[in-house]
């Protein structure tokens, strides 16, 4: 009771806050673990967050923002997608690509299908297929490690049927990058071409800091078979059309993305987020997600986050398809698929041949 009436007071006083600004606040209503977090954020942030709103009801958007669990960070800590890329990169894996598509040692592209996801659908949520595995919360710059082993973890459960805790401070130790920032696509390059596998996240957990990659392999079953680029031209630093991405979505399944962000992403709290416009020509990003389903009627993509279930819709955001170049270096990897092991059927009864039957002794019944 007491904690009620206190949280009461909080909203009371928040209450007070907002009508103190001038200003209605925005349509989309702010959740109320958002509005007591709230009382307690200093006042440098109360006015960051009035700003904010002030914003969103001059422009008629659809999203709130609020304190949330990276509110008072540094966006470099948060954030740690590697803005440019070489031209002469972007080329190699253009022909790297097409080399192994022509390779007649290739195999040809891994198709699983996801089920109930058609391309045409208006819409579609890979969590409500039980594929997308639980939002995690990076401690450095390590947002391009979590946008890999998200989109990997769901392919996995696809895959195999099971969920995994995959380590992203392993990947991030053993591939190029680091807690200043990275590429995702290059942890699926290294598990498929050097035929690497990830540790527990038990086993190496993030520690926030960067790390020499240990010796020996991982007594885990967690290898890739194949990865590739959503874009149908195979270039990595450009965002895909939103029908290629669905296709991917589909095909492959959750896949890692990157994105624009900036304080309102940052404060987000629920709705449907809509910041910058789109740069199709010339994009720029500095974090990476997974992205794991779309709304046509929201005209939106849904994306797991790496900040916590404090930070958007507890850990998830619907974004705009034209917003903040999301889709960037889209990419999509395939697990490696194991035997199912087959369930031992319990008390099995071995069948009697008829001659066995007409042996068997009647029960006696006594009179």
């Amino acid at each position: 009771m007491k904690q009620l009436k206190q949280f009461k007071f909080a909203i009371l006083l928040l209450s007070f806050a907002f009508a103190e600004t001038g200003w209605s606040q925005p349509i989309i209503q702010l959740p109320q673990k958002y509005k007591l977090r709230e009382v307690n954020a200093t006042p440098q942030l109360k006015a960051e967050l009035a700003n904010q709103r002030k914003l969103i009801v001059q422009q008629k958007l659809q999203f709130n923002v609020g304190f949330t669990s990276v509110s008072n960070k540094p966006l470099a800590q948060i954030t740690g997608d590697k803005n440019e890329i070489p031209e002469s990169e972007v080329l190699r894996i253009k022909n790297y690509l097409k080399t192994r598509k022509l390779s007649p040692y290739f195999p040809g592209i891994s198709k699983i299908k996801f089920k109930g996801c058609f391309a045409n659908n208006k819409t579609y949520d890979a969590r409500s297929m039980g594929y997308v595995t639980p939002v995690k919360n990076q401690q450095c710059g390590n947002c391009w490690a979590y946008s890999a082993i998200g989109a990997y973890e769901a392919s996995f459960k696809k895959i195999n049927g099971y969920t995994i805790d995959a380590s992203e401070q392993y990947a991030e130790n053993c591939v190029v990058g680091d807690c200043s920032g990275g590429l995702s696509y290059k942890i699926f390059e290294w598990m498929v071409d050097d035929n690497k596998n990830l540790e527990r996240n038990s086993v190496s957990p993030d520690a926030g800091v960067n790390q020499p990659c240990p010796g020996g392999t991982p007594s885990t079953n967690y290898y890739a078979t194949d990865w590739g680029v959503v874009r149908g031209d195979g270039d990595i630093s450009k965002i895909p059309t939103v029908n290629e991405i669905k296709a991917a979505l589909c095909q492959y399944g959750p896949l890692s993305v990157s994105v624009l962000v900036n304080s309102t992403f940052q404060n987000y709290t629920n709705g449907v987020y809509m910041g910058t416009p789109s740069n199709y020509a010339n994009p720029s990003s500095n974090h990476a997600v997974v992205l794991v389903g779309w709304d046509d009627y929201k005209g939106a993509w849904l994306i797991k986050n790496s900040w916590g279930t404090n930070w958007g819709m507890d850990g998830f955001m619907w974004i705009k398809y034209n917003s903040s170049n999301i889709g960037r270096r889209a990419s999509w990897v395939i697990a490696k698929q194991y035997p199912k092991l087959k369930k031992m059927p319990v008390n099995t009864k071995v069948p009697l041949k008829k001659a066995e039957i007409n042996q068997v002794p009647k029960r006696q019944i006594k009179d």
